[in-house]
């Protein structure tokens, strides 16, 4: 299945009346479920390569908006929606990031968007659940697991909030879609890894 999109990423009302009709919720709101919606400015979202079996390097997406929906007394009712522009890539390594968004690659001009809409699986708990679901990139579709954990609870000296860490972390493999430049010098497997802070009371 190929979907093309070449729109930019959208605005943060505009994801949440895309996501909420896509995910079923809309007619079906959880009653003790929380809606949390984070982007760049509050998380981060990395991936991680594999060079030549020994070495690694970590580049990151510096605009993504998400919207996960979670209900902590039924960590198996989460849902999670992640739109991620694919121009934005950010590394550390000279000409990286250029040669990323290069149709060798992400392709970004042609395929600017990047989007993960994942269910929790059944059998998790709060502290460590699966979210799996279609992953579209370069407008091929593929299906993703993340391990997600909620950790880390905390009240906020300031203001009293309680606060917990939520990571997820998963892998793909790039040739499924279509990324097969410069095999002999990176592996196939690239792992992501999100990472942010929620307030939840």
């Amino acid at each position: 299945m190929l979907v093309k999109s070449k729109s930019p990423l959208m605005p943060r009302r505009a994801v949440i009346g895309a996501v909420l009709p896509l995910l079923g919720l809309a007619a079906r709101p959880a009653q003790a479920a929380r809606v949390f919606r984070f982007d760049h400015t509050q998380g981060r979202l990395e991936f991680i390569a594999r060079h030549l079996l020994v070495l690694s390097s970590t580049g990151q997406f510096s605009r993504f908006a998400c919207e996960l929906i979670l209900d902590p007394e039924r960590p198996e009712t989460a849902r999670v929606a992640v739109q991620v522009e694919t121009a934005s890539i950010a590394h550390a390594y000279p000409g990286a990031a250029d040669l990323l968004r290069s149709p060798a690659y992400f392709d970004a001009e042609r395929w600017p968007i990047a989007r993960f809409s994942g269910r929790a699986k059944p059998g998790g708990r709060i502290e460590a659940f699966e979210l799996a679901g279609p992953l579209e990139m370069r407008g091929v579709i593929q299906p993703v697991t993340m391990q997600a954990r909620l950790s880390g609870r905390r009240r906020d000296a300031a203001t009293g909030a309680e606060i917990v860490d939520c990571t997820a972390r998963g892998e793909i493999s790039r040739t499924a879609f279509g990324m097969t430049s410069d095999m002999l010098a990176t592996g196939d497997r690239v792992q992501l890894a999100v990472s942010v802070s929620l307030v939840i009371g």
